[in-house]
């Protein structure tokens, strides 16, 4: 099972930020992308898998896509997410049948989420898989930079939460702009006040 260590932080100019990035040697990118989730729960508890249809491409008038299927083991350390995850994918015409399923199963929607914007990858160490970012506007949340190092030795971990916090520096944004609340409550907390 895939290990990710991820770092989320709010982003006050997109744009100067994206200009930041490309400007990095080392960066490929960007890829444009859309990802709209469901959340799915039981009745009265938190959300426990998630439905994405992920399209990505060239420009955004040129998007393909599919369905991911996730369910996350979570854990947050000092506002850095060490998540297992269990997935697996299908053909992007699939997912009004996966919803369906989903609910005909007993289980409900628990929020959506749609988030757009860029993705890049940048290796950053000979010791870490590349470092995955995206720079993204999530719903009515606002822009974000989200970090990731999707990692098999659990041994690399710190090594890899050391990077996050070197690149954010790297990138000009302040520890104070780290995110550790999961989207889907951020957006819950909003739509219940």
């Amino acid at each position: 099972m895939a290990i990710e260590v991820e770092l989320k932080a709010h982003v006050n100019d997109w744009q100067q930020l994206k200009a930041t990035i490309d400007r990095e040697h080392a960066v490929v990118g960007p890829l444009y992308e859309v990802k709209d989730d469901i959340y799915y729960c039981r009745s009265g508890e938190d959300a426990l898998f998630r439905l994405r249809v992920e399209q990505s491409g060239p420009s955004f008038s040129a998007l393909q896509g599919k369905v991911v299927f996730t369910r996350k083991y979570k854990e947050m350390k000092e506002g850095i997410e060490v998540n297992q995850e269990l997935e697996f994918c299908c053909e992007a015409t699939e997912a009004e049948k996966a919803h369906a399923f989903f609910l005909s199963l007993g289980f409900e929607q628990y929020i959506r989420k749609t988030k757009k914007g860029y993705f890049y990858r940048w290796n950053v160490d000979s010791e870490l898989p590349s470092l995955h970012l995206e720079l993204v506007e999530v719903g009515t949340l606002g822009w974000f930079l989200e970090m990731e190092f999707v990692l098999e030795d659990e041994e690399k971990v710190p090594l890899a939460r050391t990077f996050l916090r070197t690149i954010l520096a790297q990138l000009g944004i302040a520890e104070h702009m780290i995110e550790s609340r999961y989207y889907m409550h951020l957006l819950k907390h909003q739509t219940t006040g």
